[in-house]
């Protein structure tokens, strides 16, 4: 093996175990002092208490999680009912523009953004105009994000672009979105093509100097 390719091959390697140890999922759980005091943090920058939220707020449900939490990585399933209007529309552009690139600084992304065509079984379904499933890296993740100031903004903007929503927390037991795998496959794919310009190059090489 040439020395240029054991360089290519080793340049490969080190992003993509970079990758790795970035994406995560697998960390250590958030401790009870932890989360309770990013859970304060955020209860200052957005300007409401615990005690006056309703039941079924967001921070009444994040901080019944820290307990449970495992460090995991963790899906949040959107159901959203969209509110009416130019005004609305424009609002969920903006909230986009803020939460994605704050998604993806911690690991998370979307992974699955549907619209409502038609009912399959039961009524609820007609009260929901989108369905969103967003990968997060960790709940502490989840939290640092929603402690950003831009979050404040962001708030705004999807509370005028929906009418309702309600968001619950899974773990896959079967899914076929694997990051890690369909990177790993594109290095390889990449590390064959650069394989092959290699010997290219080498072969020029020799045949100029025959």
């Amino acid at each position: 093996m040439s020395k240029a390719k054991i360089i290519w091959a080793a340049l490969l390697a080190i992003l993509y175990d970079s990758f790795w140890v970035w994406y995560g999922g697998n960390g250590d759980p958030i401790s009870q002092a932890d989360g309770e005091n990013m859970l304060a943090q955020i209860e200052q920058l957005h300007g409401f208490k615990l005690e006056d939220t309703p039941e079924g707020s967001m921070s009444r449900n994040l901080t019944a999680m820290l307990p449970k939490d495992d460090g995991k990585e963790f899906y949040a399933v959107n159901l959203e009912t969209r509110a009416q209007g130019p005004n609305a529309k424009q609002a969920e552009t903006q909230y986009g523009e803020i939460v994605v690139p704050l998604l993806l600084e911690r690991g998370g992304h979307p992974v699955f953004v549907s619209e409502r065509a038609g009912l399959m079984l039961g009524k609820f379904g007609n009260q929901i105009d989108r369905v969103a499933v967003v990968r997060y890296r960790s709940l502490r993740d989840l939290l640092d994000m929603i402690r950003d100031e831009r979050m404040v903004e962001g708030n705004q903007f999807k509370s005028a672009s929906l009418a309702h929503t309600e968001v619950f927390i899974t773990r896959p037991t079967i899914t076929f979105v694997q990051v890690r795998f369909m990177l790993g496959m594109l290095f390889l794919i990449l590390g064959f093509i650069g394989w092959k310009l290699i010997d290219w190059k080498q072969k020029t090489g020799k045949d100029r100097n025959a």
